[in-house]
């Protein structure tokens, strides 16, 4: 039986088909190839989905911007709160379950052109939101330099926009692009992503240690599974996490 749970500033879905206890878990908004509301799919769900099920509960996903995700969780709106990277006095995290890798994309011809942060000098820059609150302390030195910046929610068209050279470069994280650049232009290799930002490692927050301890064992396993291999080859075409 499909239900809904109706929390105001909480998007509302229903659960797959599974049998056990809930684990309630505040998750972030789209944002394929990690997460697809309308399916209830993406690595990240389906991630989680197979752990939750590896401790013998049923995953039930809410979700929220990740600005706010923290601030719901506290709340106590769910039993685990994704996407974390710090762990506040009074919460436990699990093991590291998903990577975000963020990177410059610029077109191939202009690759010679730019070798460092500081050659984006008087170029038009679009990137992911809030990419300035994230990246390094170089990046923020340089954004007062470009000729225009915007960070975006919607990231879809921006494959398109380098293509068609309505911006200069793009910072995004690499799976993204890679999903969006995919349908945009798929028979197109014209773009090169520059690896400058190194990857950040993400943890789950809980305020049951027992609880964080086994969902941290069993995500463990599942990530030395064959089946983690194939979940991401499905999402990613390549085992990256």
């Amino acid at each position: 039986m499909q239900f809904w749970l109706c929390i105001i500033g909480i998007w509302c879905l229903p659960l797959w088909a599974c049998s056990g206890p809930e684990l309630a878990i505040l998750v972030g908004v789209d944002k394929p190839p990690y997460i697809d509301i309308k399916s209830q799919s993406g690595f990240e769900l389906e991630l989680l989905k197979h752990v939750s099920q590896q401790t013998g509960r049923c995953a039930r996903f809410l979700h929220v911007p990740n600005g706010r995700l923290l601030e719901q969780f506290n709340e106590g709106q769910a039993d685990l709160v994704s996407l974390q990277r710090t762990v506040p006095d009074g919460l436990h995290a699990t093991a590291p379950y998903i990577r975000y890798e963020n990177v410059l994309i610029i077109r191939k011809d202009a690759v010679r052109s730019v070798r460092r942060l500081s050659d984006l000098a008087g170029k038009r820059l679009m990137a992911f939101q809030n990419a300035s609150q994230f990246l390094t302390d170089d990046y923020r030195r340089m954004l007062p330099l470009l000729a225009s910046y915007q960070e975006v929610v919607e990231q879809q068209k921006l494959p398109s926009m380098l293509l068609k050279k309505r911006v200069d470069a793009l910072v995004m994280d690499r799976n993204i692009f890679e999903y969006y650049y995919r349908q945009t232009a798929p028979e197109d290799s014209s773009l090169q992503q520059l690896h400058w930002f190194g990857v950040n490692s993400y943890h789950l927050l809980g305020r049951d240690p027992q609880l964080v301890q086994q969902f941290s064992q069993a995500l463990q396993q599942f990530q030395q599974t064959d089946a983690f291999y194939q979940l991401q080859l499905q999402f990613f075409r390549q085992a990256n996490q």
